[in-house]
């Protein structure tokens, strides 16, 4: 009787900690990619692809109370993929891009210590993509 009420706690606390780590996730990735090469620092990401379907998601931090913006890059060789951004609990729309397009330009200003999520969506299987994000701080 005591084993298997060893069990059961073993099992709660295991359960319990795997939910609890997942809260602070507001938005999760779940994708399928070959070659894709990531990178992500508190002020800059970038990754790219030959091939991407699903939901990538990077997370950008403004450590300070000053304004920034974030200047962004993209191309994509073949496929629809939609990014967002959410700085204040909503997402909107940031861009999108088609085949063989190019993007590039800048958000608008956020201010406060936060983080800044930004979620890349493709429309089904994408080719040979490359996406950039810098978090700048804001001239006044």
């Amino acid at each position: 009787m005591k084993k298997f009420a060893s069990v059961i706690i073993a099992v709660v606390i295991l359960v319990l900690c795997f939910t609890l780590s997942a809260c602070g996730n507001k938005y999760v990735s779940h994708y399928n990619a070959t070659l894709m090469v990531r990178t992500n620092t508190s002020n800059n990401a970038s990754v790219s692809f030959d091939s991407f379907s699903g939901i990538y998601v990077i997370h950008l931090k403004n450590n300070s109370a000053d304004e920034v913006f974030i200047t962004y890059e993209a191309t994509l060789q073949e496929g629809n993929i939609k990014v967002y951004y959410d700085f204040d609990d909503e997402k909107l729309n940031l861009f999108e891009i088609e085949t063989n397009g190019s993007v590039d330009g800048k958000t608008e200003t956020f201010t406060g210590s936060k983080t800044i999520y930004i979620i890349i969506e493709s429309d089904g299987k994408c080719n040979d993509g490359s996406f950039s994000f810098v978090l700048e701080k804001s001239e006044k």
